[in-house]
């Protein structure tokens, strides 16, 4: 008896005891001096990101729901559009395929840019959820999870910035 109330005592306590990556979040919004549509129509354009975000180089369309971004920083990440609500003026993406660390020290993100009328203004949301680059118990210095997020606040802070500033 003894012995099967010990086994289950474990069996109880060893959800406890695993360790891996916790899921992290960055959800930011700005209003944008310009009619909702105006700023939509910039999200929403294909490889658009390039005109508005400062930490954007380049952009490649490589079919109709997937980019290939190259940041100034020179590291490459490629977007996959997952679903474009024009009625709701609503993109959710992914990061797809290998993400250099360079570009952004995660492992996988998903995000979503929304864009409401705020008056005669818009008001532009950008939420990401996402993992660190290291998703082992352990990860090194520069693929955590305070790395991850303080790169991906500093991302999307950045687009927010671009957008409000009329690029």
């Amino acid at each position: 008896m003894k012995l099967l109330i010990a086994v289950l005592s474990l069996a109880i306590a060893a959800p406890a005891f695993a360790h891996g990556p916790t899921p992290r979040k960055t959800d930011e919004a700005v209003v944008v001096k310009a009619a909702p549509d105006a700023v939509w129509a910039k999200i929403a354009e294909p490889c658009g990101i390039a005109k508005w975000h400062p930490e954007v180089k380049a952009c490649e369309v490589v079919d109709d729901k997937t980019s290939n971004i190259t940041l100034k920083n020179g590291g490459k990440i490629q977007q996959q559009v997952d679903e474009l609500d024009v009625a709701n003026k609503t993109l959710n993406y992914r990061l797809g395929g290998e993400i250099a660390l360079e570009a952004l020290p995660v492992s996988s993100l998903t995000g979503r840019i929304k864009v409401e009328a705020d008056g005669s203004n818009a008001k532009v949301s950008w939420m990401a959820r996402f993992y660190r680059f290291d998703t082992g118990n352990e990860p090194p210095e520069g693929q955590d999870d305070e790395t991850a997020q303080n790169a991906v606040d500093s991302f999307i802070k950045a687009g927010l910035a671009g957008l409000e500033s009329g690029k």
